[in-house]
Formats: C-alpha cells, structure tokens, sequence
C-alpha cells in the first residue's frame, strides 16, 4: 500500500511530522519564489528598455545603463518601456526617467 493511499490516522508520529514540516516549509518557498520571480521581471524589463534604447541610438551613456539598472520599481520600468521605442531622443528619454524618479521620492 502506497503511503497516500493510507488514511491519515494510519500515518505514524513520523510521518505526520514529517508532513507537518514539509506543510510549514511550503509558505517560504512560495514568498522565495515570488522574490525570484519579481527580481526576474524587473531585470527583464531592465534589459528590455537598455537593448531597445541601443538598438534605436547605438550608444547610449554608461550612466543612463547604471540609472535603469539602478530603479527597483517594476511599476516604474514599465511606465519607461513603452517610451524607450517612442522617444526621439535620448535626452528625451532621460527627462522621463528624472520626471519619473521625482515623482516616487
């Protein structure tokens, strides 16, 4: 008899807490891997808007790079998707990352 066809009272005191461990561990695993999905998203939508940006002006500054990789915000790097393939120019582009950083200080 496999050990999940058994009634639960039919569990031994290590098994059931053994269970009860692997029950409890859960919940961290699901926020650690909610953690590692959203630092995914937000460093996607980082190379998204740098790769976009060089690929319409070449070269963009080192600092404008360290700036987007700096912002943490995935609400933020979203609202600068979107522009980075509509902006004419990078100044451009910088005005609405510094109008967008002012705006969540």
């Amino acid at each position: 008899m496999q050990q999940w066809d058994r009634h639960p009272a039919c569990f031994s005191w290590e098994e059931k807490l053994t269970q009860y461990q692997e029950e409890r561990t859960m919940p961290l695993l699901t926020n650690i891997e909610r953690r590692a999905l959203a630092r995914g998203a937000k460093e996607n939508c980082q190379q998204n808007i740098i790769k976009i940006l060089q690929n319409r002006f070449d070269n963009i500054p080192e600092l404008m790079v360290k700036t987007i990789n700096q912002i943490d915000d995935i609400s933020l790097l979203e609202n600068l998707l979107l522009p980075s393939i509509s902006v004419n120019s990078l100044e451009e582009f910088q005005q609405l990352i510094d109008s967008n950083l002012t705006n969540i200080t």
